[in-house]
């Protein structure tokens, strides 16, 4: 079987000024809804199963009930707690903003420093407890390419004090206990993306992009690793009888997972492993590229992602022009926000595709088949995602292959 090319033949599209696109639409409903789901942080949305009359009107919570007040709109109903509705125009408006940049704290802290960043720091130093001769060490090395560097760059410039999150964000020292929250919450299945989009009921929603090119990716890494797992272990006693392997999912649960019940301790089948393996390829590739490439696109217009706001939330309906712009970022924030996001959404020099290995691994016998077929599926997915974006006003392309990479490099 001749080799699949790691080169993508892109057709000609017309190009879209992202950025500009939502500098016109910010204020339109429809497109505010629509970054729920295809926007820079798509795993907020979900499906409410409860009784409709208990669904209480306030804005939807982003960060956690228990975190001061100056990063959400306040939960509890009162007279200085008013329900904002399309006909409250400008009050409308700011309540808006106000999700957004609640929105953003927990889109930059929790679905991409945390769900990706750390946790794929934690998965690749968990790769170090396999020999470099382990047939499974090859793939898992290189999900961790530069993750080590890009994250020290994080802790020394963003969440460090005195970084981005203390000086431009309102959120501040808060930030730690965001984190440390959201931690407590994490679990496995979390981050299978099929066990994700069931528990989330959104199995189901209409152009949810995100949804629907994350699971097509996470489809093929399944595959590539069910060729690769059954091309190294004969059987589920294999598995059960390789201690470097059990050694890295402890690892992962003691220090990812913190212990919590319901995520892995061991591996039995080969079934298992294969799941496994694919949620950490599928965490350093595909969701991080989900949660970082837009975040210029999404965030170069100020009022559509502020990181701080200079007054409390409205407690009336009688909101003014003035008053939203009083309420916005001070230009010197807004300049950095910009030049933050712009600098995390940059494509390395060195760019690798997913799917792309050292020639002396992807010859390996094990390898060789199952990766061909995988580079072939996803020249497919990228055709079919170019195919989609040529037809639509704001192109949903951050899970094209061909702009994303094996492991988190910025």
């Amino acid at each position: 079987m001749d080799e699949v090319p790691l080169t993508f033949d892109l057709p000609l599209t017309r190009t879209v000024n992202k950025k500009a696109y939502v500098a016109k639409k910010w204020k339109n409903d429809g497109f505010f809804g629509h970054l729920f789901l295809n926007g820079c942080n798509p795993i907020m949305i979900k499906r409410y199963t409860e009784d409709q009359q208990k669904i209480p009107m306030e804005t939807l919570e982003k960060v956690y009930p228990d975190i001061k007040e100056n990063i959400q709109l306040i939960q509890k109903p009162g007279e200085d707690n008013p329900v904002f509705t399309l006909q409250d125009n400008k009050a409308w408006l700011l309540a808006k903003i106000w999700v957004r940049n609640s929105d953003f704290y927990y889109h930059e802290l929790v679905s991409h420093l945390l769900r990706t960043h750390l946790m794929g720091e934690i998965f690749f130093i968990a790769s170090y407890n396999m020999a470099d001769q382990h047939p499974l060490s090859r793939i898992l090395r290189a999900t961790g390419r530069y993750t080590l560097p890009i994250n020290i760059t994080a802790r020394n410039t963003l969440i460090n004090k005195g970084g981005f999150f203390e000086a431009y964000t309102a959120i501040g020292n808060e930030q730690w206990e965001v984190l440390k929250k959201a931690t407590e919450k994490i679990t496995y299945e979390s981050l299978c993306l099929p066990d994700n989009v069931k528990q989330r009921g959104i199995e189901n929603l209409k152009n949810f992009h995100y949804r629907d090119d994350g699971m097509d990716i996470w489809d093929a890494i399944y595959k590539f690793v069910c060729g690769v797992v059954n091309g190294c272990y004969k059987n589920d006693e294999d598995i059960q009888k390789d201690p470097e392997l059990h050694e890295m999912v402890t690892f992962i649960y003691n220090y990812g997972f913190l212990r919590k019940l319901d995520c892995p301790t061991s591996l039995k089948t080969r079934e298992e492993t294969i799941k496994y393996i694919t949620m950490i390829m599928f965490t350093c590739s595909a969701q991080h590229a989900a949660v970082n490439h837009g975040q210029y696109d999404i965030y170069a217009w100020m009022p559509n992602g502020p990181t701080t706001m200079r007054k409390p939330p409205p407690k009336n309906k009688e909101v003014t022009e003035k008053d939203i712009m009083d309420t916005l970022p001070d230009i010197t924030t807004t300049l950095e926000a910009m030049k933050v996001a712009s600098f995390l959404s940059q494509v390395p020099n060195d760019f690798v595709p997913l799917g792309e290995y050292p020639e002396e691994v992807a010859y390996e016998s094990h390898m060789r088949d199952p990766l061909m077929e995988f580079k072939s599926t996803l020249k497919g997915i990228g055709e079919k995602i170019r195919k989609r974006s040529a037809c639509q006003e704001f192109p949903y392309e951050y899970l094209d292959p061909a702009g994303m990479e094996n492991s988190i490099t910025i």
